[in-house]
């Protein structure tokens, strides 16, 4: 099960990533640290070492005003990345039944990607972030 007590469940650590609405989500480049978070990134006091990072803000989804409106939030929070992480886990069991949420853990770290990203005239790298693709393809090649 995928919850918000992933670090104590499991030692799992993961948060969320910002990103410029403007940008293709698509695109890693276009995220940053998710809007909650970032002051404490960018002043030093987050440490990302062994932490997931997953899609969290700028989302449109179906609105809660009509059949035919979509909403836009420019900041998320983990009740959006948590469903992004049980969506991959479900297609990584469907590669490999077996796997268990250690081994998912380690693939996403092993395959997820650092980017690098200036803020203020200052480069940072911000890593890692998953890769679905990736995960998928190395979990097939060594099957």
């Amino acid at each position: 099960m995928v919850s918000s007590s992933l670090r104590h469940t499991y030692g799992f650590k993961f948060n969320g990533l910002g990103r410029n609405p403007l940008l293709n989500p698509d695109v890693e480049s276009s995220y940053t640290p998710g809007l909650w978070w970032q002051k404490d990134y960018y002043n030093g006091k987050y440490d990302s070492n062994n932490t997931l990072l997953v899609p969290m803000d700028s989302r449109s989804t179906a609105s809660p005003t009509g059949y035919n409106d979509y909403a836009f939030y420019r900041e998320g929070g983990w009740s959006w990345s948590i469903p992004y992480i049980a969506g991959v886990y479900a297609l990584a069991c469907q590669v490999d039944p077996n796997i268990d949420p250690e081994e998912f853990w380690k693939v996403a770290l092993k395959t997820g990607d650092t980017i690098e990203f200036k803020n203020k005239g200052k480069v940072y790298e911000l890593g890692k972030i998953i890769n679905p693709v990736k995960l998928i393809q190395n979990l097939k090649a060594n099957l």
